[in-house]
């Protein structure tokens, strides 16, 4: 079935090698050790200190993705740079067509991590803008969480004009339909592309806990917390509970079966409550080589460019 029709479709793309599952798990960090022991000792202690600053652990990326050695997509794009806040962002721009792609990136990643989509869309014509979250690539900013960053991407939008569809990578996924669901609700698109996006916010805040090795008392008050920021209960904090609040004429779902940092049912979850969304599934990219697929760009690019019913 062809993801051109908009109806609630599945495509399947053909397959490539498929990874073995790993039969041991990674080593953790001393760092990360540290943290885990300060937390399990003083945290039952202070409960909710120790959440206080497991949230700040949690907003904060460990790394800003960098570029080891430029190419010519990346010299080509011509800099631009907006506010957000007290926040100066830093944003990249290719091509001049009348209509506005938007790319956003994932955690720990930065705008032109998005560029392989560039030149597949300036051949159909379109303008393409990228930008660097807060607290990611050149952008300002330590710390940054999914209402923040959402409302980065709003600024964004704001930024660049008209936005005809946007592609996002995981945790910009979730911050996208974020914006566009509770931050800037009259904003309308034709497209939506979400590449390994999360889904239940509750359930990557509990992952986070136990990374950080938070006894009970310290995730209860984490969690509230961070309940108190979206201002709803996490229990109803989904990408599938906010899809269909969005003004998007159609989207576009895409995951790897395989993929090892945010599981395969999630998209599952996302397709059976979007009403005007299609799935693409990928076999064997895992969570970041979907970005670098030829065969699954150029299936994005037609989606954006395929002319609605």
């Amino acid at each position: 079935m062809s993801i051109l029709s908009f109806s609630k479709t599945i495509e399947v793309l053909p397959s490539v090698a498929v990874p073995q599952p790993l039969n041991s798990q990674p080593d953790v960090p001393v760092t990360l050790k540290i943290i885990q022991t300060g937390f399990r000792t003083l945290g039952p202690l202070f409960p909710k200190p120790a959440a206080r600053l497991a949230f700040r652990f949690f907003s904060t990326p460990r790394v800003r993705a960098r570029h080891k050695t430029s190419d010519a997509l990346l010299e080509s794009a011509r800099i631009f740079e907006f506010l957000y806040g007290r926040r100066l962002l830093k944003g990249y721009e290719w091509g001049r067509g009348d209509k506005t792609v938007l790319l956003v990136h994932g955690w720990e990643s930065r705008g032109t991590a998005l560029r392989s989509f560039v030149p597949a869309l300036l051949a159909r014509g379109y303008r393409v803008v990228a930008f660097d979250g807060p607290a990611h690539g050149n952008s300002g900013g330590k710390r940054t969480n999914l209402p923040h960053f959402a409302g980065a991407v709003r600024a964004a939008i704001r930024q660049v004009g008209p936005v005809h569809a946007i592609v996002t990578h995981s945790f910009g996924g979730a911050s996208t339909v974020y914006a566009l669901s509770h931050l800037e609700p009259e904003i309308a698109l034709d497209k939506l592309v979400l590449i390994a996006v999360p889904n239940h916010m509750q359930r990557v805040l509990e992952n986070a806990g136990k990374t950080l090795g938070l006894p009970k008392s310290v995730s209860n008050e984490f969690l509230h917390l961070v309940e108190n920021r979206f201002q709803a209960p996490l229990s109803e904090a989904s990408v599938s509970n906010w899809a269909n609040r969005l003004r998007v004429r159609a989207g576009l779902i895409v995951h790897d079966r395989y993929d090892p940092v945010v599981p395969f049912a999630t998209a599952e979850q996302i397709f059976s409550t979007w009403n005007n969304a299609s799935l693409l599934v990928a076999e064997g990219l895992g969570h970041y080589h979907l970005m670098k697929n030829p065969g699954l760009i150029e299936r994005v690019a037609d989606f954006i460019h395929a002319p609605l019913e």
